[in-house]
């Protein structure tokens, strides 16, 4: 097993007894879950008579320092999140597979372009209608 790729209790353990540099020193499913960007409405692309009516909550790690840095980050998050969402086409909204889709470009978007010191571990869709 790979340092990065420990999880949970267990995990830390095993990674801490195979001599990895850093370990956490807080468990993932403890970490908490920042809801505090709302619901957001877009325009999927070339749709301009449509509405993505959107809403996500991040779980970010550590969990002090990771609720305070998205927090801090609220403005960006928020606009990388819009950009992601609105070159969105009707028919990737329509693709069955669409949530764990967008559910998956938004963990890689947070991760790569908004936290820094954090990271998110998981994303929630918590709304998701195409009007």
């Amino acid at each position: 097993m790979s340092c990065h790729l420990a999880r949970g209790a267990v995990a830390v353990a095993v990674a801490a007894a195979a001599g990895c540099a850093s370990t956490p020193k807080y468990i993932e499913a403890d970490c908490p879950v920042y809801e505090g960007l709302g619901e957001v409405r877009v325009n999927p692309a070339g749709a301009p008579q449509r509405y993505l009516r959107f809403g996500a909550a991040f779980q970010v790690c550590p969990p002090d320092e990771g609720v305070t840095e998205i927090q801090r980050k609220r403005i960006e998050l928020k606009h990388n999140m819009l950009s992601l969402l609105s070159s969105q086409t009707e028919q990737q909204l329509n693709d069955p597979l669409r949530a764990e889709k967008l559910r998956e470009q938004l963990l890689f978007m947070v991760n790569e372009k908004v936290l820094k010191k954090g990271r998110a571990i998981d994303v929630y869709i918590t709304a998701m209608e195409l009007e």
